[in-house]
């Protein structure tokens, strides 16, 4: 056992606590001069205070002392966790044996007795102060014994759970695994998966060498794997056609890696199955060049077999024709039966248009229900020519989808290499202006491409480009079509409608701008602005002191989900002061086809803010009675294509009955558009429709001969309104009239 070693005395503090001076001075003396640290104190309650403060290293305490004892001094002391390990002795002229065991009683170390004599006092503390040495060196070790313990402990556990999750990532792992020994190059273990690859158990595998395991013996590179990775410390071997008893050949991507255990070095083998990547990657690969609904070739690999095709025809002086295709009608046949009806379509499309190609032609799909058709080795024109007949005829044939048959044709646009293009791209774009200058004229017709046909294409890309700046430079302009009461002739209201003045063109079709500002982006500023303007406008009417009308904005579908719709409304009502009752927002019926839970709570919130909803064209699209019941509109409007039919068609007034009667039976207003004749205007007051416009009052006219008109009906008073539409046609002004039939 190792010997205790005695501390350096001055390193050493005493406390020595007696009331006798003299006795103090005797002792501190003699302490001193062997060289101790000592500290006195005159009674028990400043004993208490210094120990505390100074943690002396030992006390030497008087029994006998005014205010507490010595006894009560020392109980005190140890009962405090500052100075309870600190050895007290005490110092005493009691001789009495139970005075000495009261002071071992209290906590006390040992005693001297008074008058004492300086060796023992000396002998006595040197010996406490060892003692208390070999406990602060004894509790030093144990704390240091006790955390290497815990490091150890810490370690162990550590190790264990760095086993556990290796043994469980091993045997739950989706690769293959082996570890094989490198000094034997025997396998030393493998995982379930790497036994399922094999089709055998994990004894079979242990203690043979790599090329003796099944499923690698015709592979070359395994005979020396072990000791290349060794070597490498790290090789990825690419793909291994891996053999297992009685099964197909595995694709697995090898990876090895080296390792050294507690005694030896390791190689671990990781055999991945690559084959659904493989599939996925052919599968990437064949979207990424064909149409995923039809399978036909997409524009990307279309234009690398023309390049090819052109590179052909340049060699050997053959003609190229590229045929456009566009269906017609499909927008109708996908928006009223159905998406899967539509796509349905397209994939009978696809295969009529295979059938009438050789196997050195190319149908593909560009996307929505446009195709092209490419030509190598023609002679003539007249060989596209001859295929475009054949498709034609193909198209002859209702196509028959769920049961139903649907009649549907193609425009089709044909250019040339070399004559209309060099390349794939100026081809495409050649037949692609042919194809709608053949849409222009009869459908189901075809259109060769000359430079004449250009001449379009360029005025709509100039548009195209004018239409940028067209609002900043004023040349969009607002106009209002009034709206009147059926029975009375009364103007309820304007529907604000977007036009265009071109500087050089003139004033350009909504049919041919509109479609402009939404394929620019450019169509929800526009739209904010005229909402703006219409409400500022119809907020100056009434300033006016005229009679109250409503003002109609139509809202497009990018509006109102890409725009923050709501927030839009309540900003130009509140900057044009206008009551919210007096707008009424246009919607139109393709908003009742996507995001329906969107729409709702949408319509929801503009119905809050107080305006009114229409549904605009409506019968056009799916005019689904569902949407109806469920969204919260207050007028529908007529789509002009029924109202233009109505006195000569059966079919047309059938419609229009019925979709009165809906109306009423929902509690909605209609509005019918397109009123041209009087005919059409005594027939909706037969049918009891609310309200019309149409050129048979006004066509659409500036807001300041809409002023006009407010002044006139002021004029006449409600009383001089006339019920009869040819009594009212005949005092309207000429000048913001169409007359019926003139």
């Amino acid at each position: 056992m190792n010997a205790i070693s005695h501390p350096r005395r001055n390193d050493l503090s005493i406390l020595i606590v007696d009331d006798n001076p003299v006795n103090l001075g005797v002792v501190v003396d003699h302490l001193e001069e062997q060289g101790f640290d000592v500290s006195v104190a005159l009674g028990g309650e400043e004993a208490l205070d210094r120990a505390e403060f100074l943690e002396p290293d030992l006390i030497l305490l008087d029994v006998m002392m005014p205010g507490i004892d010595g006894f009560e001094t020392c109980r005190r002391l140890k009962a405090k966790p500052t100075t309870s390990a600190i050895p007290v002795i005490f110092m005493t002229a009691l001789t009495d044996v139970t005075d000495k065991v009261k002071a071992f009683a209290a906590g006390g170390v040992d005693y001297v007795t008074k008058p004492f004599q300086v060796e023992e006092l000396l002998a006595r503390v040197n010996t406490h102060l060892a003692l208390r040495a070999a406990q602060k060196q004894l509790r030093a070790r144990n704390a240091a014994l006790e955390a290497e313990i815990s490091a150890r402990r810490a370690a162990e556990d550590g190790l264990a759970a760095s086993e556990s999750r290796f043994r469980r990532l091993f045997e739950t792992a989706t690769d293959g695994i082996l570890l094989l020994d490198c000094g034997t190059g025997a396998v030393t273990a493998a995982n379930p998966t790497m036994a399922k690859m094999l089709g055998c158990s994990r004894a079979t595998v242990i203690g043979k060498r790599l090329a003796e395991v099944p499923g690698f013996g015709s592979i070359a590179l395994s005979a020396d794997a072990v000791e290349e990775v060794r070597q490498a410390r790290y090789l990825n071997y690419g793909d291994w056609p891996l053999q297992p008893a009685a099964a197909d050949p595995i694709d697995v991507e090898v990876i090895g890696s080296f390792y050294r255990d507690q005694s030896n070095d390791m190689v671990q083998l990781n055999f991945r199955d690559v084959r659904e990547r493989r599939a996925a990657e052919a599968r990437i690969l064949y979207l990424a060049h064909h149409d995923s609904l039809t399978g036909l070739p997409n524009r990307t690999l279309l234009a690398d077999r023309l390049a090819v095709a052109i590179g052909h025809a340049r060699r050997d002086g053959s003609k190229i024709g590229v045929l456009m295709l566009d269906l017609d009608h499909f927008k109708t046949i996908n928006d009223s039966l159905g998406h899967h009806i539509g796509d349905e379509l397209l994939e009978a499309v696809a295969s009529r248009l295979r059938a009438c190609l050789r196997d050195s032609d190319t149908a593909a799909r560009l996307g929505g229900d446009e195709f092209v058709i490419a030509l190598s080795n023609l002679h003539s024109t007249a060989d596209a020519e001859r295929v475009v007949d054949k498709v034609l005829a193909a198209f002859a044939e209702p196509f028959v989808i769920e049961g139903r048959n649907l009649h549907v044709g193609t425009s089709i646009g044909i250019s040339m290499f070399p004559g209309d293009g060099e390349d794939a791209a100026a081809l495409l774009q050649a037949a692609d202006i042919a194809m709608y200058s053949a849409k222009e004229g009869r459908r189901s017709k075809w259109q060769v491409y000359s430079k004449e046909l250009s001449a379009a294409a360029q005025r709509w890309h100039t548009l195209s480009n004018d239409i940028h700046d067209a609002r900043a430079r004023g040349e969009l302009v607002i106009h209002y079509q009034p709206q009147l009461a059926v029975d009375s002739g009364e103007l309820m209201g304007v529907e604000a409608l977007l036009r265009w003045q071109h500087p050089n063109e003139g004033l350009i079709s909504p049919a041919l701008f509109i479609p402009l500002l939404e394929e620019r982006g450019l169509i929800g500023e526009v739209g904010q602005w005229v909402l703006e303007s219409a409400c500022r406008q119809c907020s100056a009417w009434h300033a006016e002191g005229r009679p109250a009308i409503r003002v109609a904005v139509n809202v497009s579908a990018q509006q109102f989900y890409q725009d923050d719709i709501v927030s839009t409304v309540r900003h130009a009502l509140r900057s044009a002061d206008l009551e919210p009752q007096w707008l009424e927002l246009e919607l139109t019926e393709s908003l009742t086809l996507d995001e329906s839970e969107t729409t709702l709570r949408t319509m929801e919130e503009l119905k809050a803010i107080g305006v009114t909803l229409s549904l605009d064209d409506f019968g056009t699209g799916w005019s689904s009675l569902s949407y109806l019941r469920r969204f919260p509109l207050d007028r529908i409007k007529i789509d002009r294509s029924f109202v233009r039919d109505l006195t000569t068609q059966s079919s047309s007034a059938a419609i229009v009955h019925s979709i009165l009667e809906l109306a009423r039976s929902l509690g909605l207003e209609c509005v019918a558009e397109g009123v041209e004749t009087i005919d059409q205007l005594n027939h909706l007051q037969r049918e009891l429709c609310s309200e019309f416009q149409g050129f048979l009052y006004s066509q659409a006219i500036p807001a300041d001969e809409v002023s006009l008109l407010l002044r006139a009906r002021e004029n006449r008073g409600a009383s001089n309104i006339r019920s009869k539409a040819a009594a009212m046609q005949a005092e309207l002004d000429p000048r913001m009239v169409k007359k019926a039939g003139g």
